[in-house]
């Protein structure tokens, strides 16, 4: 009796067992069609989207090659020397570049201030003047002249000491006149201001100086 009910017990155990290990290999199954469902839905998606970007980047290298096509055809040079003179008159501007033409050489001696400097910095610019420099030091739209207590000035951080020299490049006729009419900024200083010498050249070439510093930002970015 008790045999029987061991072998029985046994067969029970045992059958058992077989159903878990069938239940179990049948859920493995459906976990890896399930997987391999998933993975040819993702693998397809991927596909898809490497086709897209493929075909999106076919059509930039091509409009890109247009463009190429049009800046090296003969009649598309005018945009590339378009951008070229916008970008040398920018350097020219901001003191990036050393430059050279015609214009005035400005002699000024004697007890002049910083308000007398400044003055006829502009004087120049207002006659057309298309670059500026004093004693050797560029100036540009930044430029800061400032006063010591020794007696000399600063320009830009940069001691210099009389006599003051400006070279303004630009229509050396017009910086002339309007330099030397009657009335002007300089025949005042001759006329009203005691021990200040005024003298100016024409020249047919002139070199001034790149700035220091020019280029020089540090917060200021280009709008996009």
């Amino acid at each position: 009796m008790k045999s029987r009910l061991a072998r029985l017990a046994i067969t029970l155990v045992a059958f058992l067992i077989g159903v878990l290990v069938m239940a179990q290999f049948a859920t493995q199954q459906r976990i890896n069609a399930k997987r391999a469902t998933a993975s040819g839905v993702e693998g397809a998606l991927l596909i898809s989207n490497l086709v897209e970007a493929n075909a999106r980047l076919r059509q930039e290298v091509s409009e890109l090659d247009v463009q190429l096509d049009n800046y090296r055809g003969t009649t598309s040079q005018a945009p590339l020397q378009a951008m070229t003179d916008d970008l040398n008159r920018l350097k020219i501007l901001n003191g990036a570049v050393q430059v050279s033409g015609p214009g005035v050489r400005v002699t000024l001696d004697g007890p002049a201030t910083v308000l007398d400097l400044q003055d006829l910095v502009n004087e120049l610019r207002n006659a057309g003047a298309e670059a500026l420099s004093l004693n050797d030091q560029r100036i540009v739209a930044s430029t800061v002249i400032l006063p010591q207590a020794d007696g000399s000035i600063l320009v830009d951080g940069v001691a210099t000491r009389r006599p003051y020299r400006f070279v303004a490049i630009g229509d050396a006729a017009t910086l002339e006149t309007a330099l030397l009419r009657p009335g002007g900024l300089l025949t005042v200083f001759s006329n009203s201001r005691e021990g200040i010498r005024v003298n100016v050249e024409k020249h047919a070439g002139l070199v001034e100086p790149a700035h220091s510093a020019a280029g020089a930002f540090q917060y200021a970015v280009p709008v996009k």
